[in-house]
């Protein structure tokens, strides 16, 4: 009895033992910090994109001026999902996704059917090449 006692004690402090460590080894994901210049240089792409496909799409300028309301209009209320915390993940998505099929809805109104689709293929072109620049 004593014996088996010892065994499973030793056990346990083994497996202990061994969990701790483990727990103490595993690091969280590190955060990358963006400096303000960093900041300031992708915002400075990002628009150079969008007027990319704007020109790509041969929009006017009132074209223009309605994608952007409903670009940052879109980007306001998803900034709002994200930072609403009594929201789970999966409500943020269902959130992110209604606001997507909104705010595309919305640009198909403002550029046309064919300008719409050029914009995006544009877009699509650009983030191809944004991924290819990355690996």
């Amino acid at each position: 009895m004593k014996k088996l006692f010892v065994t499973m004690f030793a056990l346990a402090a083994i497996t202990t033992a061994t969990q701790a460590q483990e727990k103490a080894t595993a690091q969280p994901p590190v955060k990358k910090e963006v400096s303000k210049a960093e900041k300031e240089a992708m915002k400075a792409k990002k628009e150079a994109d969008l007027v990319e496909a704007f020109k790509k799409a041969d929009l006017t300028d009132e074209q223009q001026k309605k994608a952007r309301e409903v670009l940052d209009a879109a980007n306001e209320k998803s900034k709002a999902v994200k930072a609403d915390s009594k929201l789970t993940d999966e409500e943020k998505k269902a959130k992110a996704e209604e606001i997507k099929k909104e705010k595309n809805e919305k640009l198909k109104e403002a550029m046309g059917e064919l300008k719409y689709k050029a914009f995006t293929q544009a877009q699509k072109a650009q983030k191809e090449a944004a991924a290819a620049v990355k690996e």
